[in-house]
């Protein structure tokens, strides 16, 4: 959690590590900071008045006389926002935040010094929200590399630094008194300090809709026609509310071709030194949520220096990418697939680090904190050629089993070649259309990916990677376990789940459906000092089936059955041959004589007995022989022998010839208290005895062996890609796929009910609610409960 990162320090230790010489040019701590104000004797902050509320405070604060006619920051206005003012500020502008709040103990989120009530706990955990949720907007609405608040605290003030690693806080200090001069000097050296200094990206050049080059992006972004997805997505995002910028990427595409390979990846590369290529964007396609971490960007970009795509659409990724040894570039990662002709893998135009743009609060958390590191996060960008559609964007049940299919291709290419993903998840399988119209699926985010050979070198991860809703159950319970094929299928299957749920015809009534992925993907449990995978996912994967239940939904009635997908009311299934049309472009989709069941009829048996969601009570019964039953029912059966071996005792139980024999009828009722006397005739198990104890024993041996036997074939499907790939095939080539079946989507919106036709667009994933699936570096689920903050 961010709380995990946040380490109070002493205002001169403040001073010296990020004022005195990383971003200013003071050189001292207290007798300096006094001379470089335009009046060496007056703390500005000494004459503050008291205030007996927050809005008083606020007003004290703004006025002019106190700072922007005290010379601290020339052409700078300083000022706070108003409590219930946060939607209307503009925050593109805002250098410095301020915050105002009246109690020292009670309000403040890094005072730990006293405990207080569940009053002041709560008080405090609202302030903390409030702080990290203007600092992440204003990180949202502007390019920085890092940040400073100030926080007044009645009488007392503090001073945070936050970049992608962590953040920093002063101890409490009194502003009136000579620690004032501190504020004071942070705000003066501020106020002269370059654009970099301050902690703005001087890659990025704000751009306005009046400007030559803002008038050519609301030119393209005109006249979109009914089809043109990323004409619309690039007119979207002009919103005349956000700010447009122009953002440079380093060109360090490779000159000479790598060698092919796993070696590839490792392997140094030529590149354009100082060769930068720019592009214009609008507000992001989507961001993450949060202050500390990746903070990754996605827009629809128009490329404005490359000769080869003057004026074309391509999609620009910003991140902060974490810096280790056992990470490559994604750009490189992707040259690399590309080279080894991996498909289904988007097209890298131009990526690179941007130079000097490092975070450094790791660097100094090792001296705060004895064993303990943060990660190292690098800006970094990427430019590919496909700008694609998010999963939930799927036009039928069909595009969505295909997009999956062709993104489980593009898996084991790659790992062919010593390369494994390492974050399968529902934001990183997408949509693209190919030149001739057609829609396929393209793996994405290749960012947190690893070789084979970097896997066994290490042993191990360094923690959780991947996204927390769509990790194998293994992996939430061992965040230091390798990553494997079969975490990796089953992450796929978690998508397949989720989209499926939100998005097509079940039997779970509409209701219910928020709470089930609530339960499921977002599901944690407590494990010693760690988290691991939640009760409802750890039980499906091991039993092998999807069973719900709700004791008394929002209408009061009691709800459970098992998962099955059904046509739509009053659907046909598609006639033979008309599915195998729909893919018939791609070679690799070619009909096979295997005939299959989706359900058996008794497994229809075991459906909802409520009126589904998708019918009336007067609709005829639902039809349950649908092809995502078939690829559910297998992939769970492969699945549940996976976790029952795993969990299992040795390979075949020993065998003692020494057996003690089985009790006898009098060891029976002295077990069980009762007298002899009332023995039962049938309980005595001495009269006799069909088989010896040896005997028993190697008959259960026997039965042992063979179910074991049942259990590796199931479980060996997962070994390889090659049975969920001729899974996937099989179904795609059947002829019961019902049509026009996808469902107004049930993701839940803010007020906890399904979203229904409203449907969430990844644009407005920019507020602070759940981490978006490809947004989580340092993984935690999103309701597990706050740790106290770190103290020095």
């Amino acid at each position: 959690m961010v709380t995990q990162k946040i380490s109070t320090i002493t205002p001169a230790d403040f001073v010296r590590k990020f004022l005195q010489t990383a971003e200013s040019n003071l050189d001292g701590v207290y007798e300096t900071l006094g001379a470089q104000l335009q009046d060496p004797t007056v703390n500005p902050f000494a004459e503050l008045p008291e205030a007996n509320s927050e809005e008083e405070m606020s007003a004290a604060i703004n006025k002019v006389k106190l700072l922007n006619e005290s010379g601290l920051c020339p052409d700078h206005n300083l000022g706070t926002a108003d409590e219930g003012k946060l939607l209307r500020t503009d925050w593109s502008t805002i250098e410095v935040g301020i915050e105002c709040k009246m109690n020292s103990t009670a309000q403040d989120p890094f005072d730990e010094t006293h405990d207080g009530d569940e009053f002041d706990a709560i008080s405090r955990r609202k302030v903390l929200d409030r702080l990290l949720s203007e600092l992440e907007l204003i990180a949202q609405h502007q390019q920085r590399m890092f940040q400073y608040m100030v926080l007044f605290l009645g009488a007392f003030a503090r001073i945070l630094r936050a970049d992608q690693s962590g953040i920093f806080v002063t101890d409490k200090f009194d502003y009136r008194g000579e620690d004032g001069l501190i504020l004071a000097g942070l705000l003066r050296n501020l106020g002269r300090a370059s654009p970099a200094r301050r902690g703005f990206d001087t890659t990025a050049t704000r751009v306005s809709p009046r400007s030559a080059e803002g008038k050519e992006m609301l030119r393209k972004g005109r006249d979109v026609g009914e089809d043109d997805h990323v004409k619309q997505m690039f007119s979207d995002s002009l919103d005349l509310h956000w700010p447009w910028w122009k953002l440079e990427v380093p060109d360090e595409m490779a000159i000479n071709s790598a060698p092919a390979g796993p070696a590839a990846v490792a392997g140094k590369r030529d590149s354009h030194p100082g060769k930068t290529r720019s592009y214009l964007v609008g507000k992001p396609y989507f961001q993450a949520s949060g202050v500390i971490g990746r903070f990754t960007r996605g827009y629809v970009a128009l490329e404005v220096t490359d000769p080869r795509r003057p004026g074309q659409f391509v999609f620009l990724k910003d991140a902060w990418r974490v810096v280790s040894g056992g990470i490559e570039k994604e750009g490189v990662v992707l040259e690399t697939l590309k080279e080894n002709k991996v498909q289904f893998i988007p097209t890298v135009l131009c990526h690179g680090d941007i130079t000097g743009q490092r975070s450094i609060s790791q660097v100094h958390w090792p001296k705060y904190h004895k064993g303990c590191e943060l990660k190292t996060h690098q800006h970094y960008r990427l430019v590919v050629k496909e700008v694609c559609k998010p999963l939930y964007q799927f036009k039928d049940n069909t595009e969505l089993a295909f997009v999956m299919w062709c993104c489980l291709k593009a898996h084991p290419q790659a790992y062919k070649i010593g390369i494994i993903h390492c974050d399968i998840s529902a934001g990183n399988i997408l949509l693209y259309r190919t030149e001739d119209g057609r829609w396929k699926g393209m793996l994405n985010d290749w960012e947190m990916s690893k070789t084979r050979a970097q896997q066994e070198l290490e042993g191990g991860q360094a923690g959780r990677v991947g996204t927390w809703q769509f990790l194998s159950v293994n992996a939430l319970n061992c965040p230091t376990k390798k990553i494997v094929i079969e975490d990796e299928l089953e992450s796929f299957f978690q998508v397949l789940l989720y989209m499926a749920i939100r998005l097509l015809h079940h039997n779970i009534d509409d209701r219910d459906v928020p709470q089930f992925p609530r339960n499921y993907f977002d599901g944690y449990s407590a494990c010693h000092d760690r988290i691991a995978c939640g009760h409802l996912k750890s039980l499906v994967m091991t039993t092998g089936r999807i069973d719900w239940g709700v004791n008394k939904g929002q209408d009061g009635v009691s709800r459970t059955g098992r998962l099955k997908f059904i046509s739509p009311p009053t659907d046909n299934a598609r006639p033979l041959g008309q599915s195998g049309q729909v893919w018939s472009g791609s070679s690799t989709l070619q009909p096979v004589a295997k005939p299959h069941d989706c359900v058996t009829p008794s497994q229809q048996s075991e459906g909802n007995q409520e009126p589904s969601s998708s019918t009336s009570p007067t609709a005829p019964a639902p039809n349950y022989y649908h092809p995502l039953n078939y690829i559910f029912n297998m992939i769970l059966s492969w699945f549940k022998a996976y976790y029952t071996l795993q969990y299992s005792g040795p390979e075949e139980p020993a065998v003692k010839r020494d057996v003690r024999p089985r009790a006898t009828t009098a060891e029976v009722i002295l077990i069980n208290g009762l007298d002899s006397d009332d023995s039962d005739p049938d309980l005595d198990m001495d009269s006799e005895q069909s088989s010896s104890p040896v005997e028993d024993a190697l008959r259960a041996a026997a039965i042992y062996r063979e179910i074991r036997a049942a259990l590796k074939k199931d479980a060996e499907n997962l070994r390889s890609h090659k049975p969920i790939l001729q899974l996937f095939k099989d179904a795609l080539i059947s002829p019961s796929w019902p049509v026009a079946d996808r469902y107004p989507d049930r993701k839940p919106g803010k007020d906890g009910k399904p979203a229904g036709n409203r449907g969430p667009r990844l644009s407005t994933l920019v507020t602070r609610s759940k981490r978006p699936a490809s947004a989580v570096d340092d993984l935690e689920p999103p309701s597990k409960p706050p740790k106290r903050i770190r103290r020095v």
